[in-house]
């Protein structure tokens, strides 16, 4: 593992803001690289004991759901013997589990025809037109919520829908922004704006030059052909792997934790540096980590998605086994209940009962 790169405290003076930010910044870096690892390390045993685990349990309850939209089916297609209020809580809740039964991607083609039909026999639309005024009043609501024109526009799904909008948006925002830079452009700068680009540019110069020096210094240390053995030779390669590529993306910052890690230079270099440098570093350290946040957060949201958790906060790589309980705990919940529901629509009497009780309990829509 790499050590850390970060500037030492002298011993007779203070830090100064920048060394200090820059210090805090390598270490947030630090932490964040390491959570990212621990998503990468965590996930491979979740994903296996979940399969083993949860997907049965909610295999079984899915079955189950789908055994008692049959069952409600079988029961509506007699036509004596149910109350007009009864026939109504039936067909609501087969048509629901109909929709939810589509929901499922591995569905074969005459599944998905099977659950379809079964949840047109039973709906006051059926599903296709459902869809369309669904869509269409998204698409009304979009164009009043954005001022986009949509009217022309024709979507095939939601999703369809949601990339269009976020296109146009996004070019929206390109075009204000290039009308800015114009506007900026065509002003006369002011003399403290040009003394700022006169130093950025400065700054940005230096560490061009010191990017060239520290590449130069690195290659000329770890060429393979220059090593003792076959082992040495491959360890130098995979190190002038990591050099490229930090010099392709001109990232100084890797390029100076290199030298750090084969001993080409100690800290008290980096505390040498001018203080337009660090704060230009500094610039770089915050978009990178801003970059690493943005895609733990849609690591954690990738995760609730894949396994469909709902946890009270945003999981942590470190704390996964409690969600893995509480699953297998909601699952085997479901199973219990759906195979309560199928028992009790097995005979007409017992049917009459528990369509009273779903009437009491009103259970929330998608059930």
């Amino acid at each position: 593992m790499a050590r850390l790169l970060t500037i030492p405290q002298p011993p007779d003076a203070a830090l100064g803001p920048a060394q200090r930010k820059f210090n805090q910044l390598q270490k947030q870096l630090d932490g964040a690289r390491q959570k990212l690892q621990a998503w990468d390390d965590a996930l491979p045993p979740f994903a296996a004991a979940f399969a083993q685990q949860v997907a049965p349990l909610r295999a079984e309850a899915l079955a189950l759901r789908r055994a008692v939209a049959t069952q409600l089916d079988a029961w509506l297609a007699e036509p004596k013997g149910w109350t007009a209020g009864e026939r109504a809580v039936m067909r609501d809740i087969a048509c629901n589990l109909a929709q939810e039964a589509l929901a499922d991607a591995a569905l074969s083609t005459a599944e998905r025809a099977h659950w379809k039909a079964l949840h047109d026999r039973h709906a006051d639309l059926a599903l296709d037109r459902a869809q369309a005024l669904e869509l269409q009043r998204l698409k009304a609501a979009l164009a009043a919520h954005t001022g986009l024109d949509l009217e022309d526009e024709d979507f095939a799904s939601p999703d369809e829908l949601f990339r269009h909008v976020r296109a146009q948006l996004d070019q929206q925002q390109a075009d204000a922004e290039a009308e800015a830079a114009a506007r900026k452009a065509r002003r006369k700068p002011t003399a403290a704006q040009l003394r700022r680009q006169a130093q950025q540019e400065a700054a940005q110069a230096q560490t061009q030059q010191t990017l060239r020096e520290v590449f130069r210094k690195l290659a000329s240390a770890l060429h393979p052909d220059r090593a003792p053995d076959a082992e040495e030779a491959a360890r130098r390669t995979a190190l002038m792997q990591r050099v490229n590529a930090a010099y392709a993306a001109e990232d100084l910052l890797a390029l100076l934790g290199l030298q750090l890690e084969v001993e080409q230079i100690d800290a008290q270099h980096l505390r040498r540096a001018s203080e337009a440098q660090i704060q230009h570093f500094n610039a770089v350290l915050q978009e990178q980590l801003d970059e690493l946040r943005a895609e733990l957060k849609q690591r954690a949201a990738q995760f609730c998605a894949q396994f469909e958790l709902n946890p009270e906060r945003e999981p942590e790589p470190a704390r996964l086994a409690p969600l893995l309980t509480q699953a297998q705990a909601a699952w085997r919940g479901e199973v219990f209940l759906a195979g309560r529901d199928l028992d009790a629509l097995r005979e007409r009497d017992k049917a009459k009962r528990w369509i009273k009780r779903m009437r009491a309990e009103a259970r929330p829509e998608g059930w």
